[in-house]
């Protein structure tokens, strides 16, 4: 397999996981923010990734995610389910549910804290992708795994037979053009797009695929972005780069580290934010914690009218 077996492109979004405020799954909720991602135009959607907080959920809970995933979407838009954990078994273990529930593919980011030498990387990447033979993304997210997957080591790991698209979500813009560099022309390669280099970089012809962004803040503009770009409409592009960008200053703040925004956690954020736009993101499971300080909740309230967005409530329901 390689990049030219699938079509995938544009602005997929990374899920949230709801759930209550005692810590069950809401599965209700989950359905929820899936069927609204897909009927907002989403080109794909993620599951059980950062965004979906799968490093707080039984093994059992992240196949019953996916199940509920793969059933709502039900075929309208491709589904990738994270499987990263910290055993290779248990990942290979996901990997192959994911196959035999009608996943279209599978993410997995490097065995968390264990700063795999070369070698016990694409070990790990052979065993876990070699589960089944469902198509795979390499995620590399250094700010919250603890391994910074090198260009030399995308360059080997492209060369695993399942293996089709990589979401390079390291913050260095440079880094994301060297990636479409040395591995473009084998990879789709998703990363930050959703700005006006992204803009440039697809009516040039330079390449880069598409977009994994946490969740559907703006709506139908997320995807819409691609839409514009794709069709020569810059000036739609541009504008929904800006208030992309925008939005996300205020939600990130300066202290942002990739990982932890403004306000608390990412994932607590963009569900206290989705909660104030009246949408299902029910709470965080610990150890984040949700967002609950009312001059918070006013300052993200704030921020969101200030993208044209309508708040409809203050806190979480």
């Amino acid at each position: 397999m390689d990049r030219n077996d699938v079509s995938w492109r544009g602005y997929w979004s990374a899920a949230i996981t709801p759930f209550t405020c005692e810590g069950a799954l809401d599965e209700k909720a989950l359905r929820a923010v899936v069927n609204r991602s897909v009927e907002q135009g989403v080109h794909g959607i993620c599951v059980n990734g950062s965004t979906g907080e799968w490093f707080s959920q039984t093994l059992d809970e992240r196949r019953r995610v996916a199940e509920i995933a793969v059933e709502a979407v039900a075929g309208r838009v491709p589904t990738v389910v994270g499987v990263t954990c910290s055993r290779a078994d248990d990942a290979a273990a996901l990997v192959e549910h994911a196959a035999r529930v009608g996943a279209t593919s599978v993410l997995a980011a490097p065995p968390p804290l264990a700063r795999p030498t070369a070698v016990e990387l694409e070990t790990y990447y052979r065993e876990v992708f070699g589960a089944a033979p469902i198509p795979a993304w390499l995620y590399n997210f250094p700010q919250d795994n603890g391994h910074h997957i090198s260009l030399h080591e995308i360059a080997g790991l492209a060369e695993i037979p399942t293996v089709v698209a990589i979401k390079q979500s390291v913050p260095s813009m440079w880094e994301f053009i060297q990636t479409i560099e040395a591995v473009g022309s084998t990879l789709r390669v998703f990363g930050n797009m959703l700005n006006r280099v992204g803009v440039a970089l697809i009516r040039g012809g330079y390449g880069g695929d598409g977009h994994f962004g946490s969740g559907m803040l703006l709506g139908a503009d997320m995807p819409g972005f691609f839409e514009a770009a794709w069709s020569d409409d810059v000036t739609r592009a541009h504008a929904i780069a800006g208030r992309f960008e925008k939005l996300m200053a205020g939600l990130a703040g300066e202290r942002a580290d990739g990982y932890n925004w403004a306000f608390g956690g990412m994932q607590a954020t963009l569900k206290a934010a989705m909660n104030l736009l009246g949408e299902s993101g029910g709470y965080p499971r610990r150890p984040k914690l949700p967002v609950d300080d009312p001059s918070a909740l006013d300052s993200i309230r704030t921020i969101l009218q200030d993208a044209g967005l309508d708040c409809v409530q203050a806190s979480p329901t």
